[in-house]
């Protein structure tokens, strides 16, 4: 078992240990097909590799602390998890998505126990890495990049010199498999 963090809070603030129940792949790809009457099979309106927002279950369960009632520690549980916000798993701490709750998750009550299942959903549906920052020098300024997944990324140059930059070249070079 392990844990996660969500909104700079790590689960083990509530004794809340994770089960992995449904982690999948890939996100669903968006599918765009138009059936066109008369003809067989259909036009893909989506070229290309795009894919809807990722969902992933994980079972929680938590031992109630000292001096606190289950009821108490579900309210202060739901407080926390509520709206948008950052989630990295243990399992992966160089990596964080995007996420919220999705739907109302049941909760067992034991007598110092509970446990529930949290449904994410994660959108983008890929897993960011670390922000990269480097100077930028004369001739080729490889950055190490460790994606695996197509997805936008932000490029911000800052001329922090005296001397002007006239040319710039951003070349793109995809991973192998």
């Amino acid at each position: 078992m392990s844990g996660f963090s969500f909104r700079g809070v790590h689960s083990s603030k509530f004794g809340i240990y994770t089960q992995d129940t449904s982690r999948i792949i890939l996100p669903p790809r968006r599918e765009g097909k138009v059936v066109i009457p008369g003809r067989s099979g259909y036009y893909d309106g989506v070229a290309g590799n795009v894919y809807d927002e990722r969902a992933e279950t994980i079972h929680c369960a938590f031992k109630c602390p000292t001096g606190k009632t289950v009821p108490e520690v579900c309210r202060e549980i739901a407080y926390w998890l509520s709206g948008t916000g950052r989630l990295a798993y243990d399992k992966e701490p160089d990596k964080y998505y995007t996420a919220r709750i999705s739907g109302g998750p049941p909760m067992a009550q034991h007598l110092k126990y509970g446990e529930f299942d949290l449904t994410w959903n994660y959108n983008p549906p890929f897993a960011l890495g670390r922000t990269v920052t480097q100077p930028i020098t004369s001739g080729e300024n490889p950055v190490d990049y460790r994606g695996t997944a197509e997805t936008p990324c932000i490029i911000v140059l800052r001329n922090l010199s005296d001397a002007d930059v006239l040319t710039i070249t951003i070349t793109a070079i995809k991973r192998s498999v």
